[in-house]
């Protein structure tokens, strides 16, 4: 079923894609598609292609910048008689130079808070435009602007999405003549009131706005741009622009206070009596813990293994108490590559022994007389360890604080661990165990790391975000975010019935609304009397009629909600290249249409979309690019990037791209910093040119903690047989790892139930090696016999002979290692499967539910429906939640961050 969608995102999509008039929704259906490069490197179709199977390189958006704008003719150098003040001096700039306000300029006036182009030497068919910040003359008598560079649209992650009438600023300043003007030009500043009861007239206003544009063109006269959002490549986001601090005229620049901020904090200060220094913004002193990167200890082995186990080897920071500080320089010449620091050493459970490690919480570190000196350099950030009994309560799926307890001591010469003595003091001697209470108090903001609201998380409702999650799922998303304490669910949307009946099992207070997207929003803006803002098919419309009164009644409404987050489906972005032979018609089936459409009629505060990564490089970064687009002309402020599940608590590799939206009124959540080493690069998003950006950084060569393995996720439980189908039985044993202890929430195993492979398979299974990496390659070449006298290969016969041209099949009919992590999960476990490393480490069977729900991050008493292909699907299209617990963590600190502020 095509998407309903509301005029603005038809409007949006369909001027990109089609020639059409968008404001004839007759027309939607029978429109030609513009023609669009298709990426011909698509995986095959199949939802388990939702995961790029490249590592090593960054996702593009590539870009086809073609400028929308004519060349502007030069003009030719302005004498000094012809460049004037106008008015008299209004003050003077730091260093003592008059301010002006306005200037004349070759017949025209340049004033203060105004815009120009200038001439920077090169052949640009687009000269840049600066925001004149304030005007000043200096000491040669030279006029000068200091101006803020805005950005048109294409020259940004937008490309040839972009409304070509709209620039962004950015943080970017630059001094120069008034000489070098080539013109001004008329930019408005926009602010308008933000929430669902101004849409319709911003609508009205946006067409009055394009209509007067086209005229304008029409008639030969400039063009006239508008700005409401500062662009901000470095932080992968689009943010809401400050009007008050803009073009004040006062000598002081908002762009060059940023500026200044930050390199500020990369300056590094060692204090007199050398008991203490501030290194990269953090404030150090004798007796502190901070985290060493592993390779000063020579902990950095190789992790180059095989695909499940790619984190074997790999190391968290080594934590460490500051003793001393040395150097050879005094204070004021000290940096950080001369300075030494001696520290002593706390070892992990993991560098006592792999058992130590598994037994261990991951919290644990033991005390010892290790010290060494190392460059002041090494440090990679700030810690802290504590008794446990001084540690608070924290009852949630991953940790954030940067907290460790230390309850032993370890002889690292004879390997021996004993209890710590009493009179071994472990905290700072400045003071007691921080409270965290007193932490929020006195600061009032949140730093990144630190626990800015309750760890026992406030379980009512009334703080909490009114969410409608669509696409739900069996509510992956919706688990994470309500255990971060900041929303609650009450509506949800999904199409697949056992999907739909595992969400209600699990959030029964949610109103699960079983059917197709697009028919509820038809029956809501019906309902709310907006049916001709409403594009969609008949189907939809006359299913939204069939609905009866009660359910259009319980159907939520603009201003009821808050929060809207989904997964819209993600084959079509893995997989099938839908729009090379496609119609305008087929785009609209893209159920991400139907998703910004929910956005725009609703205007929650906050929106959250999550994707396969590829969304960012589909269809040459089109659809990604739209979709930013439809969110910054809604109003909204928007952030992007690509995070890895691993690196957030849980033992499987899982790249996902996430965007942002935030209300102008609000703050935008920042990314949750990873907490676990997990190999790989960083996950890069090329925006325009040579600039990359990545939401977070690589944790492949180091951590706070250790990553999570198979054994940590799944060693607890009992062993099951091929086609195991028990849905409930008893554990046996006890939790043994931190996770498992974590995980466990009920006292009754459910779903540890296995699919059921042919003789053939079971056969293949019980002769593959019980060692790390072994697949399909170490079957013997032989023949067997089957129970229906038939002899076969052993061996697949295609594999051998495709290998070449497939990586060699790494991986399928593959066993996990206990050491290692597992793959992406996917919604239908099987050993010549894309992801076809799916057996049990020990045991001759596919993995269970339970063992990949567990991968993902689900808890034991969550409970998934319908049969096992059911529910295998449920946890392979799901949102780890404790993924979402971390996005979630973070709106919730953007949000008491504001309210503190």
């Amino acid at each position: 079923m095509p998407a309903t969608t509301t005029r603005l995102i038809n409007r949006i999509w369909g001027e990109f894609y089609s020639n059409y008039s968008p404001e004839d929704p007759k027309e939607t259906d029978t429109l030609a598609l513009k023609e669009v490069e298709i990426d011909e490197e698509q995986e095959e179709d199949g939802e388990e292609d939702c995961e790029d199977v490249e590592e090593e390189k960054g996702l593009v958006v590539e870009q086809n910048v073609k400028s929308c704008f004519a060349s502007k003719q030069r003009k030719s150098s302005c004498s000094n008689e012809e460049i004037k003040w106008v008015g008299k001096q209004v003050g003077r700039t730091c260093e003592g130079e008059p301010l002006y306000k306005e200037a004349v300029v070759c017949g025209s006036v340049v004033s203060v808070g105004g815009s120009v182009l200038i001439e920077t030497g090169d052949s640009e068919e687009n000269p840049p435009i600066y925001v004149v910040e304030y005007m000043f003359e200096n000491s040669n008598a030279r006029k000068m602007v200091h101006g803020r560079l805005m950005l048109r649209g294409f020259q940004t992650v937008l490309g040839n999405t972009a409304n070509e009438r709209e620039v962004f600023l950015t943080n970017n300043c630059l001094e120069f003549e008034l000489d070098d003007v080539i013109q001004t030009v008329v930019v408005e500043t926009r602010s308008r009131p933000w929430g669902h009861q101004y849409r319709k007239a911003d609508a009205a206003n946006d067409k009055i706005d394009r209509e007067r544009a086209e005229d304008r063109k029409r008639r030969g006269l400039p063009m006239e741009y508008f700005c409401k959002s500062v662009y901000c490549p470095d932080k992968g986001g689009f943010f809401c622009l400050q009007i008050d601090s803009i073009g004040l005229g006062t000598g002081l620049c908002q762009s060059c206070k940023i500026n200044q901020a930050k390199s500020e904090k990369e300056v590094f200060k060692l204090n007199s009596s050398m008991t203490g220094f501030t290194y990269d913004g953090t404030e150090y002193c004798i007796h502190d813990f901070a985290y060493l990167g592993p390779h000063h200890f020579g902990e950095d082995e190789d992790s180059s293994t095989f695909k499940g186990g790619r984190n074997v080897g790999l190391k968290p920071y080594v934590i460490c108490q500051l003793l001393e500080i040395g150097g050879g320089k005094a204070p004021n010449k000290a940096d950080p590559q001369s300075i030494k620091v001696k520290v002593r050493r706390f070892f992990r459970p993991e560098d006592v022994s792999a058992e130590k490690a598994y037994r261990s919480d991951i919290q644990e570190v033991y005390y010892s007389e290790h010290t060494v000196m190392v460059p002041l350099a090494a440090i990679e950030g700030k810690c802290e360890v504590r008794r446990k009994q001084d540690l608070p309560f924290i009852d949630a799926p991953t940790i954030f604080q940067h907290t460790f307890f230390c309850e032993y001591f370890y002889d690292h010469k004879n390997g021996a661990v004993k209890q710590l003595p009493a009179h071994v003091k472990i905290s700072p001697s400045k003071g007691k165990p921080v409270d965290d209470a007193e932490i929020r108090k006195k600061k009032g903001k949140c730093k990144e790391g630190e626990n800015c609201f309750d760890d026992k998380m406030d379980a009512s409702s009334t703080n909490r975000l009114a969410t409608l999650d669509i696409f739900a799922g069996c509510g992956g998303l919706s688990e994470g975010l309500q255990k971060s304490g900041v929303s609650l669910t009450k509506w949800a949307i999904e199409y697949e019935e056992p999907a739909g009946e595992a969400f209600s099992l699990n959030h029964p207070e949610a109103l699960m609304l079983v059917k197709n997207c697009n028919v509820i929003l038809r029956a809501i803006m019906t309902a709310c009397g907006d049916a001709e803002d409403c594009i969609s098919t008949s189907e939809a419309a006359e299913l939204a009629a069939k609905l009866d009164e009660k359910e259009i009644n319980n159907l939520p409404r603009p201003g009821q909600v808050d929060f809207i987050n989904g997964g819209p489906p993600c084959q079509g972005f893995s997989g099938m290249n839908r729009f090379n032979q496609s119609t305008w018609s087929k785009v609209q089936c893209e159920m991400i249409l139907a998703f910004l459409s929910f956005a725009d009629y609703f205007r929650p505060t906050f929106f959250l979309l999550e994707n396969v990564r590829n969304i960012v490089s589909f269809n040459k970064g089109q659809t990604f690019r739209l979709t930013l687009a439809s969110l910054l002309e809604m109003g909204y402020q928007v952030r992007f990037g690509i995070l890895e599940a691993g690196a957030y608590g849980v033992s499987q590799s899982r790249k996902r791209a996430f965007i942002w939206a935030a209300s102008p009124e609000e703050t935008l959540p920042e990314w949750p910093e990873p907490m676990h080493v997990f190999a790989g690069p960083e996950l890069k998003i090329t925006l325009n040119g040579n600039t990359q950006y990545a939401a977070v950084r690589s944790t492949s060569t180091g951590a706070p903690f250790r990553s999570i393995t198979v054994r940590d996720t799944i060693g607890d439980l009992p062993a099951v047989k091929n086609g195991a189908f028990a849905t409930t039985m008893e554990y046996k044993d006890e939790p043994v790892s931190w996770f498992q202890k974590k995980i466990r929430d009920t006292r009754v195993l459910t779903d540890h139930i296995s699919k059921e492979m042919n003789e053939l398979n079971l056969i293949r299974c019980q002769r593959i090696p019980k060692c790390p990496g072994s697949d399909w390659r170490d079957l013997p070449d032989e023949k067997v016999k089957l129970s229906t006298g038939q002899v076969v290969d052993l061996i697949p016969w295609c594999l051998p002979n495709t290998a070449k041209r497939h990586n060699q099949w790494k991986g399928l009919f593959g066993r996990l290692d206990w050491e290692g992590n597992f793959p992406t999960s996917i919604t239908d476990p099987q050993p010549m499967g894309k992801v076809g490393m799916c057996f049990h480490p020990d045991q001759d069977r596919i993995l269970t539910v339970r063992e990949c729900a567990r991968s993902q991050g689900f808890p034991d008493g969550y409970k998934f429906a319908g049969n096992i292909q059911h529910k295998h699907r449920q946890i392979g299209n799901a949102v780890p939640p404790p993924m979402a617990f971390a996005l979630g963590r973070k709106l919730k600190e953007a949000i008491e961050g504001k309210c503190q502020t």
